[in-house]
């Protein structure tokens, strides 16, 4: 794992964001003038690695982390440092290279005090990041991967013993010490226990025992005085001998028994340690697993709600679009119907132009018959035969010959077109026939579509108004949200000027409820009724004046396992007990002694009044209901200290006195004005308040709304899916419809129109035709009737073309007027026709791209919740294992429990039995040694034929009973025996023994310790030699390197144990030893502490090492050498200098220059391409050099 880049944002003198990019894997340096902000960079790694002495970092307060203390707009400091993890060997416990190829550490302060720290960039808690660091090597409260000058210069004056407790340190014997001392000290204990034994068994039990040995002998004199009894009490002591080896046999058995049940009960209680580790490791780990279900859960939910209010918008819009569609459809339909009314205008305009167009028609034919008559009454008049048409009869004649003769070609071309027109409708009836069964079948389905349609409308009708709600609703949230968001950082920034109390806290954790009862400060919520009384009411309360409001303890448990970032006590209503106050009796007397003082009292809690009276009647009780509020100081220790009421009071200047004699007054300049600050922050916080109160109202009736139409969505789906068919369905009826019958139309149109232009050509070919006989029949009339006759005709029609002409200027105005309206409606129609089709074709391809993205929409609705749906079942499962885990923990803690309790009875039990079967032994000992005569006749025990048959219970008590008459005989001989000798001196002489077997434990005990030292010493002392060689061998190497010709060695001091007492520094030149460091120059001093410092470094190995301005006191040629040095002994490592002389920079892999620009740090890269050989040795060499060192 390595450092690839530093970012450092507001930190001390980097007022902006600057970043150490791309840092080389093995070489980077640091340059700049004095006062540029270089060793700005190594404070702000200590500080995103968790320092909390603010001294190391050479600051005094929090705020001069941050640029300018915040004076200048930068109001947080943020350092991030970015690990390549790449390396597997180096990579830290629990981050594989496959998972965490990448690791982000930051942290961010803010004005204030307020910090957060960032892992992998999610805030994350102090202690998992200090963990990290210390996984890696990199404890910054120890850290001895930094190396600063100072270091350097302490290193070179130090003492052989404080340099051998440096590599004592950096290796870890440290802990063998540890251990010692922990055992010496329990050594001791356990000579002092014996110490104790010995005196105890010296001066008490010793001295007693001989005193009753005396009363012993006296008994056994008494005991050789009957021996008359001795049959009768041999029988007597073979009976209870008998019995008692009976007893000792079956206590042995129980006492085997028990030992078996302890040891298997031990064995289990062993691997309980063990079982319980793992399932808290696997708590710990659902624990953890837990938060990112949580998370994600939090993300999907959101992004369900996203989704819905998406698709709900998106169906608002295919709503809005349908009913769009439906207007413009009943647009368009008047539209149409306007059309026809205008067609029926037009035909009647047309039928009107036509008479126009007829009666210029008739106007220009009776001109042109006028000037053909004039004409042709010319030519009759030269002497040239004319008819009527102006022309001659012979041009006359032909134009009508050729003109027949067109008319001929052109009525053979309409007959034939008439032919194939005639075949295409054939052909398009057949095709239509052929399609009439596809448009039943149409008819049909949309008759089915709008039945179904219509069914689902009643149930769609009473929901729609419900939709339209749910709409309103989202777009209302949604600006409420961001109103309260804007309101509550308003908020903030008034908070963060004054004293807050706010609580901070994870609230995405917590349940949704859990804001709702957190009722407030009890300041808030209770306060006094007059403000005379304020002081002394805020004195004696103190600081449950502060204390937080819950409605039940369940509350503060949530608030505290969720982040609480301050410490804070909490009152729960449903858990508060009831003040016992002061009684009436006491009361009574207060006030008498007020009377008689001319001054004030009254219980505290009869001065204020609560927000809720009903609720927090108690609670003012619990708060205010254990003080006396008076009018001075000297009634309040009146009352205090008055026998008949004795309790604590406070007078209105805020001076208190109590009954135990204590009595607190002064200045109360200091004093916050609690109350009033309680009541400005909830005047400012109680518009917030209602914004939220209004908005959970919103999003409750939102969701409410929208249960009531997910449970009804079977009913919106149905009736959506019925508007689709329908539209469908007609869509293709009509499609089809038209296809159709617009080609019957048409061809059937064209055949009219071929046939009435046949029908008019023959109609003006008879016309010719009778032109022609007419023609042929005026050539043979004569020239004079001719003339008189085409002078009658010019009359007549010049007669006629007058009256034609006053006509049409008669109705020519009117009919233009006509004309132009008729145009204008046509054009404003068809206009207006023409944008209400375009925007229903628009609206109708906007609805299929709306569905088709509500569909989408839809379907990853469906798709995040199931997500959701498997999200909460993820964490109830691990709900359920943590559950399970804790059962589990909580069943093996009281299994151990039990398993311990087991284990303690039954040594107790056994302690018993074996002091039962000790005593039993002890007796039957005692028995045989005092009658031997039990060994030799113990086989008649039990015979009937012998004198020791005990299984007659007759005969064993008539000789029993005859043994206590006899025995009733001696009583007076005994009446002078001291009866408890025996069994006080047996007593004496047990705890004699129990001492002895004490103190023989306790001498093995002790040489057990002796010998775990001795073992200890052992291999603390191998580990040190061999780690004290390591560093020896590679200090010598490196000085070697920094300084060719010298050579160094760490010289070791034995005490007469050959024991490692010290290390000395021994320092060659050219095979010569120098006497003393002394003879060495400053620089070659400083060279020679930094070599062994990084010798040390070798063995606690990190993933970066930042040295500061080590080369301080070198001179150029002893700094390029340490940087040869670093270059060629540390192929592997990663280096993070500041230096200012360009021997050690220039064999930097990258340089960055720090300079100090109008107050304020600026970093430059420069990466240095000439450092990759090093004297014709390239890196895997050095990698090999350096293995044959270690």
């Amino acid at each position: 794992m390595r450092v690839k880049s530093i970012v450092i944002d507001g930190f001390k003198s980097y007022a902006h964001r600057k970043e150490l990019a791309d840092l080389s894997p093995h070489f980077n340096a640091i340059t700049g003038l004095n006062g540029s902000g270089k060793s700005n960079i190594f404070d702000a790694i200590c500080f995103v690695m968790g320092i909390t002495n603010l001294k190391r970092v050479r600051a005094e307060d929090p705020r001069e982390l941050i640029f300018r203390a915040g004076t200048t707009g930068v109001h947080a400091a943020r350092v991030t440092i970015e690990f390549i993890n790449d390396d597997p060997a180096t990579a830290p416990p629990g981050y594989s290279c496959e998972d965490y190829p990448i690791i982000t550490v930051g942290r961010q302060i803010k004005i204030g005090g307020k910090q957060q720290f960032f892992f992998n960039n999610a805030v994350s808690m102090q202690s998992k990041v200090k963990r990290f660091f210390e996984s890696t090597s990199l404890n910054v409260d120890n850290p001895h991967f930094m190396v600063l000058q100072g270091t350097v210069h302490k290193l070179i004056d130090m003492r052989s013993q404080v340099l051998l407790s440096l590599i004592e340190e950096a290796v870890g014997t440290k802990a063998f010490d540890h251990r010692r001392r922990v055992a010496e000290t329990l050594i001791r204990n356990k000579e002092k226990k014996m110490l104790e034994i010995d005196q105890n068994m010296e001066t008490q039990i010793g001295p007693m025992l001989e005193a009753m040995r005396a009363d012993q002998e006296e008994y056994n004199r008494f005991l050789k005085a009957s021996e008359n009894l001795n049959t009768k009490r041999r029988f007597q002591v073979a009976f209870e001998f008998c019995e008692r080896s009976r007893l000792l046999q079956e206590k042995q058995e129980s006492m085997d028994r028990r030992k078996e049940a302890s040891a298997h009960a031990k064995e289990q209680l062993e691997a309980i340690p063990q079982q319980e580790d793992e399932l808290t490791r696997q708590l710990m780990r659902l624990q953890e697993s837990i938060l990112s279900p949580s998370d994600a859960m939090v993300t999907l939910h959101e992004k369900e709600g996203e989704l819905k209010k998406i698709s709900s918008r998106y169906q608002s819009q295919i709503d809005s679009c349908t009913k769009m569609l439906k207007q413009l459809e009943g647009q368009l339909k008047g539209l149409r119907q306007e059309k026809e009314k205008q067609a029926r205008a037009q035909e009647e305009f047309l039928n009107r132009r036509k008479q126009h167009e007829t009666l210029l028609q008739s106007i220009a034919q009776e001109r042109s018959r006028v000037e053909k008559l004039r004409v042709a009454l010319q030519l009759v008049q030269s002497g040239v035969r004319a008819g009527t048409s102006g022309l001659s009869l012979a041009e006359e004649l032909s134009q009508v010959e050729n003109q027949i003769v067109r008319l001929d070609s052109r009525i053979q071309r309409s007959k034939e077109s008439i032919a194939q027109l005639t075949s295409q409708l054939q052909n398009a009836q057949q095709r239509h026939s052929q399609q009439s069964g596809q448009l039943l079948h149409l008819k049909n389905e949309l008759g089915r579509a709008q039945a179904k349609l219509d069914a689902t409308s009643k149930l769609y009708a009473p929901l729609a108004l419900k939709e339209r709600r749910l709409v309103t609703l989202e777009d209302a949230i949604s600006k409420a949200k961001i109103e309260f968001q804007e309101a509550y950082d308003s908020f903030q920034r008034e908070a963060a000027t004054s004293r807050s109390f706010e609580l901070e806290f994870d609230r995405r954790g917590c349940p949704k409820d859990v804001e709702d009862k957190i009722l407030g400060r009890v300041g808030e919520l209770i306060y006094p009724k007059k403000e005379a009384h304020k002081l002394a009411l805020m004195v004696g309360a103190q600081t449950q004046l502060l204390r937080v409001v819950v409605e039940d303890d369940t509350v503060a448990e949530y608030v505290i396992k969720h982040d609480l970032r301050q410490r804070t006590s909490f009152l729960a209503l449903n858990q508060l007990q009831k003040n016992p106050g002061i009684d009436p009796a006491r009361l009574e007397a207060a006030r008498r002694i007020t009377a008689s003082m001319n001054g004030f009292v009254c219980l505290a809690s009869e001065l204020v009044e609560c927000v809720d009276p009903d609720r927090m009647a108690g609670l003012a009780e619990s708060t205010f209901g254990n003080f006396l509020v008076c009018s001075s100081l000297s009634l309040a220790q009146e009352l205090a200290y008055n026998t008949s009421v004795k309790f604590k009071a406070v007078s209105l200047d805020g001076e208190v006195a109590e009954p135990n004699g204590l009595i607190t007054g002064g200045s109360i300049n200091h004093l916050r004005d609690v109350f009033t600050e309680l009541k400005t922050y909830r005047e400012r916080k109680a518009p917030l308040q209602a914004m939220r109160r209004q908005l959970c109202e919103m999003e409750q009736e939102y969701y409410a709304v929208r249960s009531e139409l997910e449970r009804q969505k079977n009913v919106l789906t149905d009736h959506r899916n019925a508007e689709e068919a329908v539209e469908v369905v007609r869509q293709r009826l009509c499609l089809v419809q038209d296809s159709s019958k617009g080609s019957i139309d048409e061809v059937e149109a064209q055949l009219t129109s071929e046939r009435k232009a046949l029908l008019s050509a023959e109609n003006e070919r008879c016309e010719l035709v009778e032109r022609k006989r007419q023609i042929e029949a005026e050539a043979a009339i004569d020239p004079d009737h001719s003339r008189k006759e085409l002078q009658s005709q010019m009359g007549a029609a010049e007669r006629t073309l007058a009256k034609l002409c006053k006509q049409e200027e008669e109705n020519a105005s009117a009919f233009e007027r006509l004309e132009a309206d008729i145009e204008q409606q046509a054009m404003d129609l068809a206009t207006k026709t023409r944008e209400v089709e375009e925007e229903l074709a628009q609206q109708q391809r906007d609805r299929v791209v709306l569905q088709t993205q509500f569909k989408q929409t839809e379907g990853e609705l469906d798709m995040v919740q199931k997500q959701c749906k498997q999200c909460e079942a993820q964490h109830m499962q691990v709900e359920k294992e943590i559950e399970e885990t804790q059962a589990a923990i909580t069943g093996l803690t009281e299994r151990r429990h039990s398993l311990e309790n087991t284990v303690k009875n039954t040594e107790i039990e056994l302690r018993e039995l074996n002091k039962t079967i000790e005593e039993l032994h002890r007796w039957v000992r005692e028995q045989e040694r005092r009658h031997d005569w039990l060994a030799q006749e113990r086989h008649l025990f039990g015979d009937p034929s012998g004198p020791f048959y005990f299984n007659d219970a007759a005969r064993t008590q008539t000789t029993l009973q005859e043994l206590r008459e006899a025995e009733a005989q001696t009583a007076v001989m005994s009446r002078r025996m001291n009866k408890k000798a025996t069994i006080l001196y047996e007593e004496r002489k047990k705890e004699y023994d129990e001492l002895a077997k004490q103190r023989v434990a306790l001498g093995e005990d002790k040489e057990a310790i002796q010998q775990c030292i001795r073992g200890i010493e052992v291999r603390k002392w191998q580990a040190l030699d061999r780690m004290v060689g390591v560093v020896s061998s590679i200090f010598g190497k490196l000085f070697s390197t920094c300084l060719p010709g010298a050579a160094a060695e760490l010289v070791e001091e034995r005490d007469e144990h050959q024991h490692l007492s010290g290390l000395a520094v021994r320092v060659l030149f050219n095979g010569k030893v120098k006497a003393s460091l002394s003879e060495l120059s400053g620089g070659q001093r400083s060279l020679l502490a930094l070599c062994l410092i990084l010798a040390i470094l070798r063995v606690r190995p990190a993933p970066i090492y930042i040295l500061d301005e080590v080369d301080a006191a070198l001179d150029p040629s002893h700094t390029q050498n340490i940087g040869r040095m670093l270059q060629l002994y540390f192929p592997t490592s990663q280096f993070l200098l500041v230096s200012l002389k360009d021997g050690m920079f220039n064999n930097a892999n990258v340089l960055y220059h720090v300079r100090n620009t109008q107050g304020y740090s600026e970093i430059t890269r420069v990466e240095n391409r000439t450092n990759n050989v090093i004297d014709g040795t390239d890196r895997a060499d050095n990698q090999s050099h350096m293995a044959e060192i270690l």
